[in-house]
């Protein structure tokens, strides 16, 4: 009985507080007790007299892990979370209009069609309403961060300047070659009578290049590499990050223009001829400048960002450790 006594007294204290600003709302046991009435869960934080429950926390978790496609969670992700839910609901409410649509069109795209959006919404145990309020907030947040930080994070050209000379050595342009090929799919693992195949085509090709036929015109009639058999098998300039490892190995060993070498990679078999190389070199300030400005900005923003969120936060008048 005192329970039920004790329950309905702070209800009316709830309810009187609200019709009139009473300082009582503003206490966190009030809170505490509202959300165990209403089965809210324990409080975690109290901001501008608006309490955040374990509740909330649990359906952010969900619509964060809808989001991404997950459905695993550990507890450095939910102390995150909780941090990022106490600053957003810090943020201004009436800072920035939001337009969500866009958002959910971008989420919508990521399934094959509207069956499994709502599958995987109703696994997630989300409603379209409770998303739709979810990527509205993201949107607001974002866009009142990003104009609280947009001053903090410009990049001047004298920090530019300074970023490059220390680090030189990380602007290189590494060797780039241009090269062509007749290429004949046999990925690993193909049957050996597939392969026995096209063994046998490559040294047909092998042969008629060997007897001065047109490269670029065998390319177009045999190649199996659609992208570049209308160009006379031309892949133009790459680096080794572009293609596999042994076809720019074995490009690394030939002069350009030189008779094309034969080889084989997990892709299938190739006859590869080099026809340019442009050696590595130190990139100049102009052609480092874009990477660099990014670099910064990205650093910029992290540490403000952080910063930002944590004054947020601090604007708790109570948090549950």
């Amino acid at each position: 009985m005192k329970n039920v006594a004790r329950i309905v007294s702070a209800l009316f204290a709830i309810a009187a507080g609200a019709a009139t600003g009473a300082a009582l709302v503003g206490l966190p046991a009030m809170h505490q007790v509202a959300g165990r009435i209403f089965q809210r869960g324990e409080l975690i934080a109290l901001v501008r007299q608006s309490g955040v429950f374990e509740a909330d926390l649990r359906a952010r978790l969900r619509e964060k892990q809808f989001c991404a496609g997950r459905e695993d969670s550990n507890e450095d992700e939910r102390v995150a979370l909780r941090e990022e839910l106490i600053a957003g609901e810090a943020l201004p409410t009436n800072a920035v209009t939001t337009n969500e649509s866009e958002a959910l069109v971008a989420l919508r795209s990521q399934f094959a069609d509207d069956r499994q959006f709502r599958v995987a919404l109703q696994h997630s145990g989300l409603s379209q309403r409770t998303l739709r309020r979810a990527l509205a907030e993201a949107v607001r947040g974002e866009a009142w961060i990003e104009n609280q930080i947009a001053a903090q994070v410009a990049v001047s050209d004298a920090e530019i300047q300074n970023y490059f000379e220390q680090h030189q050595t990380e602007f290189m342009q590494p060797i780039r070659i241009r090269a062509r090929h007749i290429f004949l799919a046999a990925p690993e693992g193909s049957t050996p009578e597939l392969m026995q195949t096209k063994q046998r085509t490559i040294l047909d090709v092998a042969v008629r290049l060997g007897r001065g036929e047109d490269f670029g015109k065998l390319a177009a009639a045999v190649s199996e590499d659609e992208a570049s058999k209308t160009q006379g098998g031309d892949l133009g300039f790459f680096a080794a990050s572009r293609m596999p490892a042994e076809f720019f190995e074995a490009a690394e060993q030939l002069l350009p223009n030189t008779p094309p070498r034969f080889l084989q990679s997990h892709l299938g078999f190739h006859a590869l001829q080099v026809t340019d190389v442009h050696p590595a070199r130190p990139l100049t300030l102009a052609e480092a400048t874009p990477e660099i400005s990014a670099r910064i900005a990205a650093e910029k923003r992290r540490r403000v960002v952080a910063a930002l969120e944590s004054e947020l936060a601090q604007r708790t008048r109570f948090v549950v450790k």
